[in-house]
C-alpha cells in the first residue's frame, strides 16, 4: 500500500506527532456530513478540494518564546521541538537535488521524483561580508534567519515558492535566495534593505531563463513598487512576463511535464503563472504597465489548490481549470474552488474595466456587464469564503486580497462615472487616465457615487481587522489609497463636513499607512497626502477646489498613485 502524501516528503521525522483533533473538520460539519477525522485534511476535504480546519486544542506546548527563538537561531541552534523553527538556522541546508533542471528551464533526462534524496546538514561557505551574488553561495553570515522572516511575513501574501521544508529539497538558485533575503530584510531592523539592494536586481536580470527566474523577477517587480522605485519594478515585470512565454508556462501542460511528476512542483509552477497573472493585473491598473499582456492568451492553465494543501505539502487533487471555475454559476452541484480562483476572478474583472477606459463606443453596456459581474462575485461565494478570519484566529490572506481588488475594481469602474469630482470631464482626466470620452447618462452619476462610496467603505472594513498588517500584500496600500480618496472626495462634497463614520474610518486608514511606512516606503509619502487632503476637507468651509487639493500629483497622470521618487 502506499504511503499517505505527506510522508513522502523528506524532513518528516522532524515534525511533531499532531495533536489530537475533533472528529469532523469544520466544512463536514457545517455541511452536516460524515468525515473521516484524517488530519491534516480528511478524505472529502482532499476528493473535493475544499480547505479543511479543525478546532485546535488550548492544551499543550505553546512554543518557545520570540526571544528564546531569535537567541538559538543567532547562535545556529537547530530547534527540533518547534516546526516554524526548523529553518532557523545560521546557514541554509544544502540538498540532492530532487528534480534537476536546466538554466533554460528543461528538465534534465532520465530523472523522476523517486530520486528524492536528503543530504546531511552543510554550512555554506562564507567567503567574504558581502552580500550574496550571482556568481557565489556565499551570504552574509548570519543572515540565513531572513528566510524565516520572509515566510513569515511576506510568503503568506505571494505564496509562489515552495513552502519552507521543501524550499531546498531541489535545485535552488543563489539569485533568488538572494531576492528573499532582500525582501525579508524590509521586516525586520536586524538587517538593512540597502546591503542587499546594489546587486539583486542586476543579479537576477544576469541569469537564463528559468522558471526561478521569472518568480524572482515578480517578486521584485512588487517590493521595487512597494519602494516607490515603480519605473525598476515595471522593468522587472515586462522582462518576468517575457521569460515566462519564453518558458511556455502559459500553456496547459507545462506545470505536468516541467514538474516531472512532482506534485509540489506542479503546482508551484501553476501558482507563478497565475501570480504573474495577478501582478501583471494590478500594475496595469496602476499604470506601471500598459498592456496586460498575460491576459491576452488563452486562461487554460490549471487553477492553484488551497493554501492548507499547498502549504502542508499534501498532493493537490485534480486542478480545475477557468472554464470549470466559470460554469459553476450553472451547475446543479455547488463545487468547492480554492481562495485563489476568486483572487483571479476578481483580477479578471478589474481587467475588464481597464480595458473600458479607450472604448469610445459600447462603454456603457460593458460598464453595466461589469458591474453585473462584480455583483455576481459576491452571490456566488461559498459560505466556506464568506468570513476572512478562520477559527483558528488566522486571515484567509489571498481571499482578503480577492474581495481588495473586486472592491478595487468596483471604485475604478464607478468613481470617475460619479458626481463626486467637480464634473465627470475632470474625473475622467484624474482618475482612471482615460483617454476618451466617458458616456454616462446624467441620471446615473448619483448611482455610479453610491456604488463607489460602498466599495471605499467595504475596504475600509478590511483595515478594521487587527492583525499585523505588514503580513498583508503591500498592494493593500493602493486599495486603501482608493478608499480614501472617494471617501474624501464624497466629504468635500458636503462643503467640508465629515461625518463621525467618516472620519473615523480615514483616521483608521492612516493608521495602517503609518504601520505599513515602517516596511514600505511608498506608505510615507501616501500617508502625507491623505493627511494633507484631509486637511483641506476638515478645515475648508466649502467644497475644496481641486487645484487646491492637488489630486493630480498625488495620481500620478491620471492613476491612483503618488509621484515616483525617496518617500
Amino acid at each position: 500500500m502506499a504511503e499517505p502524501p505527506v510522508q513522502q516528503f523528506p524532513h518528516s521525522e522532524l515534525q511533531p506527532k499532531p495533536s489530537p483533533s475533533l472528529l469532523a473538520c469544520l466544512l463536514c460539519r457545517r455541511k452536516h456530513l460524515k468525515c473521516d477525522g484524517q488530519t491534516p485534511i480528511c478524505g472529502r476535504c482532499v476528493s473535493t478540494g475544499s480547505e479543511c480546519e479543525y478546532t485546535k486544542s488550548r492544551r499543550g506546548f505553546q512554543g518557545q518564546s520570540k526571544k528564546r527563538r531569535a537567541r538559538e537561531s543567532s547562535n545556529g541552534v537547530l530547534n527540533i521541538s518547534n516546526p516554524s523553527a526548523e529553518w532557523q538556522v545560521q546557514e541554509s541546508f544544502q540538498y540532492t537535488p530532487a528534480i534537476p533542471v536546466s538554466s533554460s528551464g528543461s528538465l534534465s533526462p532520465g530523472m523522476n521524483n523517486t530520486s528524492v534524496t536528503m543530504a546531511p546538514p552543510v554550512s555554506r561557505s562564507l567567503t567574504g561580508p558581502g552580500p550574496l551574488t550571482p556568481e557565489s553561495v556565499s551570504s552574509i553570515a548570519g543572515d540565513g534567519y531572513l528566510l524565516d522572516i520572509y515566510y513569515t511575513y511576506f510568503h503568506s501574501a505571494h505564496p509562489i515558492l515552495p513552502p519552507l521544508r521543501f524550499l531546498f529539497r531541489a535545485a535552488f538558485p543563489p539569485f533568488l535566495e538572494h531576492v528573499m533575503k532582500f525582501i525579508a530584510s524590509h521586516f525586520t531592523p536586524a538587517a538593512s534593505s540597502e546591503t542587499y539592494r546594489p546587486n539583486v536586481v542586476t543579479g537576477v536580470h544576469e541569469q537564463e531563463s528559468s522558471v526561478e527566474k521569472v518568480q524572482a523577477l515578480l517578486l521584485l517587480a512588487i517590493v521595487l513598487h512597494s519602494r516607490n522605485e515603480r519605473s525598476e519594478a515595471g522593468v522587472c515585470l515586462a522582462t518576468a512576463v517575457d521569460v515566462a512565454f519564453e518558458l511556455g508556462m502559459h500553456q496547459a501542460t507545462f506545470s505536468e511535464l516541467a514538474s516531472n511528476g512532482d506534485p509540489i512542483r506542479a503546482e508551484c509552477l501553476r501558482r507563478t503563472w497565475w501570480e504573474l497573472f495577478v501582478i501583471e493585473g494590478l500594475l496595469t491598473a496602476l499604470g506601471v504597465q500598459q498592456v496586460y499582456r498575460t491576459n491576452l492568451v488563452p486562461p487554460v492553465v490549471p487553477l492553484p489548490c488551497e493554501e492548507r494543501i499547498y502549504q502542508d505539502g499534501l498532493t493537490p487533487p485534480p486542478a480545475p481549470t477557468i472554464t470549470q471555475f466559470d460554469e459553476r454559476v450553472f451547475a446543479d452541484d455547488e463545487r468547492d474552488f480554492s481562495s485563489y480562483c476568486y483572487r483571479i476572478e476578481a483580477v479578471r474583472v478589474l481587467g475588464r474595466v481597464v480595458a473600458t477606459q479607450d472604448m469610445v463606443e459600447g462603454q456603457q453596456d460593458q460598464v453595466e456587464a461589469i458591474d453585473a459581474r462584480i455583483a455576481s462575485w459576491f452571490h456566488h461565494l461559498p459560505d466556506s469564503k464568506l468570513e476572512l478570519i478562520r477559527p483558528d484566529g488566522s486571515v484567509d490572506e489571498i481571499m482578503f486580497q480577492a474581495t481588495m481588488i473586486i472592491n478595487g475594481a468596483s471604485i475604478y469602474l464607478n468613481f470617475p462615472r460619479s458626481d463626486l469630482l467637480s464634473s465627470p470631464a475632470v474625473a475622467s482626466e484624474v482618475i482612471c487616465g482615460h483617454h476618451g470620452p466617458i458616456s454616462v447618462p446624467a441620471f446615473s452619476h448619483h448611482v455610479h457615487a453610491m456604488k463607489a462610496v460602498r466599495a471605499a467603505s467595504e475596504l475600509s472594513s478590511l483595515a478594521a481587522i487587527r492583525l499585523p498588517v505588514e503580513r498583508h500584500t503591500p498592494f493593500f496600500i493602493c486599495a486603501l489609497t482608493l478608499s480614501s480618496i472617494v471617501q474624501l472626495a464624497a466629504c468635500s462634497v458636503k462643503a467640508g463636513s465629515m461625518p463621525d463614520p467618516s472620519r473615523d474610518r480615514i483616521g483608521l486608514t492612516i493608521g495602517v499607512f503609518k504601520s505599513l511606512a515602517k516596511t514600505w516606503a511608498i506608505s510615507q509619502s501616501i500617508m502625507r497626502q491623505i493627511k494633507a487632503v484631509s486637511r483641506d476637507v476638515l478645515e475648508l468651509g466649502v467644497r475644496p477646489n481641486m487645484d487646491h487639493i492637488d489630486l493630480t500629483s498625488m495620481l500620478d497622470g491620471g492613476l491612483f498613485w503618488p509621484q515616483e521618487g525617496p518617500s
